[in-house]
């Protein structure tokens, strides 16, 4: 008989260092109860993201790079330093912290009606497990796309609350079908992730009941040295 391949989270888990699970179990502690965000999810998304750090792309480039695929406008937001020299979406303390960051905010948006812009306000998703999906497709897709969807979704007669009803409306919320899919698809491999790293992790589950760390103060300052075939950003 074959033997059985290993799974995307067995290989992930095997690039997870010390400093890596403790930046994410930090990161988690901007989670609270009101939600149902933990380190797995986390690690979920750092896993879909960017492979645990292994497909982190260019630093300084506006699109989507480092450890959880933050474009350059979206790290700025979460006070993250974007440029050639010192790219902070690369330093996984500073991007695992951003990205619980805006996953809490994400999760309070939908959690009650938010104004995102004149045009585009969210829908309330009362059941927090429902909830999560919202979450994870604006992460991917916007919130703006997914609360425009949630409205298209009510026009027609569904549930604003039920994924499942607004999913099917992200295209005529602007999506093009790819796009769309991609969506779709990233909540579903998101969420089975989280399950599989909920099982297998050694990540503490709990630290998001723990008192908050501040994180280590870093010059934005220096220039970056290969050291052991690994960028590393030293002060000037």
């Amino acid at each position: 008989m074959a033997n059985r391949q290993n799974s995307n989270v067995d290989v992930w888990l095997k690039l997870e260092t010390e400093h890596s699970r403790k930046a994410l179990e930090n990161a988690s502690r901007h989670f609270d109860d009101d939600d149902v965000l933990t380190v797995n999810t986390l690690e979920a998304i750092y896993g879909q993201e960017s492979s645990f750090g292994k497909e982190q792309r260019k630093r300084g480039i506006t699109a989507a790079a480092g450890h959880f695929h933050f474009e350059s406008a979206t790290a700025k937001e979460y006070n993250l330093t974007v440029s050639k020299e010192n790219d902070q979406r690369f330093d996984i303390d500073y991007a695992s912290s951003a990205a619980a960051r805006y996953l809490k905010d994400l999760n309070t948006m939908f959690a009650k009606e938010t104004i995102l812009t004149k045009d585009s306000k969210t829908i309330p998703v009362l059941n927090s497990l429902e909830r999560k999906n919202f979450v994870l497709g604006a992460y991917n897709g916007g919130q703006r796309r997914v609360a425009d969807a949630q409205y298209l979704a009510q026009e027609k007669g569904k549930n604003p609350q039920l994924w499942n009803d607004v999913k099917e409306f992200l295209e005529a919320a602007g999506a093009t079908k790819n796009k769309a899919e991609e969506i779709r698809g990233y909540i579903e491999k998101v969420l089975f992730y989280e399950a599989e790293f909920a099982q297998k992790s050694s990540a503490d589950k709990n630290s998001k009941q723990k008192e908050g760390k501040k994180p280590r103060i870093r010059c934005t300052e220096g220039h970056w040295v290969t050291i052991d075939d690994h960028p590393v950003f030293i002060c000037d």
